[in-house]
């Protein structure tokens, strides 16, 4: 079988930092051929092409007509996901995009719908899955090791600060940090408790960060305060009826100090509990708690990026498996990210569409 064809359209930090090493990488072991970059910024063509050894493109349809990629990586502003990956799948590729899906979820559908309609593959960056101590943990739930789930708690932000200033735009990014970041931490909740339906959403968002005092070098300088979108949410919490009645809160900021906005989920069963970012499960057997996490050094740490999820994806195409994650799922995460921000916007519990 001849290496998978890849192109990347997009090449600011995320694919010059995680997809087009991760690509290179599975080139190098034979497993495809890193064929072309397309980005609408000259310069970041032109260093990608020579960091990578790869055709560059201005034009992602030229690109797509000159090269004909079999897998596109999307790392590009969420506004602009729906109508590229689209023409991608369109054109006959398969394709993995960087979250967030999409600006709401009726671009999602048309995603997802586009991939069905030519029979390709359409997969989410949701990289968290990969991780073992994802997969173990998904693994002792479905096992019922904590009984029925009743509560779940997530909490984080991005450890790099602010993303950068093309993103701190709802009308770009689709949100502030609850869409540009903790989809992750909502998206790893529903998959390891086994994709329950989201319900109804109630949520509360704010932005402080403009107003706090500029401060060279840090992440608070990085803010253009004349134009900042007051829509782009640097704090925001979150809380979701789940089918089953489970709960799930979540909080997400961009205000604490990079070494304080770490990660984190915790799941309350009837029969025990369980964290992770460190995994630690605990059981009960109505008489003693007993720990059951994993001895040291048997899982992987959570610190490979997106190889895993890459490697994954083209396993995926090259074996004629389905997608890592589902349309489905992927539809499901974007309506309650719409959900969230409908009730911060009226200050009211909404239903989740299509619940």
């Amino acid at each position: 079988m001849s290496p998978t064809k890849v192109a990347v359209i997009g090449c600011g930090q995320i694919a010059t930092t995680q997809h087009l090493p991760a690509y290179r990488e599975a080139a190098d072991a034979g497993v495809c051929s890193l064929v072309g970059v397309c980005d609408l910024d000259p310069e970041r063509v032109s260093q990608a092409e020579k960091q990578f050894a790869v055709a560059g493109f201005q034009d992602a349809e030229e690109m797509l007509e000159k090269i004909r990629p079999d897998v596109v990586s999307i790392a590009t502003l969420p506004s602009s996901h729906r109508n590229l990956a689209v023409m991608c799948l369109e054109a006959g590729c398969h394709v993995l995009c960087e979250k967030p899906v999409a600006m709401d979820a009726g671009e999602a559908r048309d995603m997802v719908h586009a991939a069905e309609a030519n029979n390709r593959l359409l997969s989410i960056c949701f990289e968290y899955r990969t991780w073992d101590e994802s997969r173990y943990l998904r693994d002792r739930i479905a096992d019922g090791v904590l009984g029925r789930v009743h509560a779940v708690r997530t909490w984080g932000g991005s450890a790099y600060g602010l993303p950068a200033r093309a993103h701190q735009s709802r009308g770009s990014n689709g949100g502030g940090v609850l869409a540009h970041w903790t989809i992750h931490n909502l998206d790893l909740a529903l998959w390891l408790l086994g994709n329950p339906e989201p319900l109804t959403a109630s949520a509360f968002c704010h932005q402080r960060v403009a107003a706090y005092p500029a401060a060279a070098g840090s992440m608070r300088d990085d803010i253009d305060r004349a134009s900042l979108d007051p829509d782009f949410e640097d704090f925001g919490t979150g809380f979701v009826r789940l089918s089953g009645n489970t709960i799930l809160t979540v909080e997400a900021n961009f205000l604490q100090a990079p070494s304080d906005r770490r990660e984190g989920w915790t799941f309350l069963g009837d029969r025990g509990t369980a964290s992770i970012s460190p995994l630690r499960i605990w059981t009960d057997n109505g008489r003693s708690w007993r720990e059951e996490t994993p001895a040291k050094g048997t899982l992987k740490p959570c610190d490979y990026g997106m190889r895993r999820l890459i490697n994954d994806f083209l396993r995926a195409v090259r074996e004629g498996e389905a997608s890592p994650i589902s349309g489905e799922e992927i539809i499901r995460i974007q309506r309650l990210m719409d959900a969230l921000y409908a009730s911060a916007a009226s200050r009211q519990e909404v239903a989740v569409a299509g619940a």
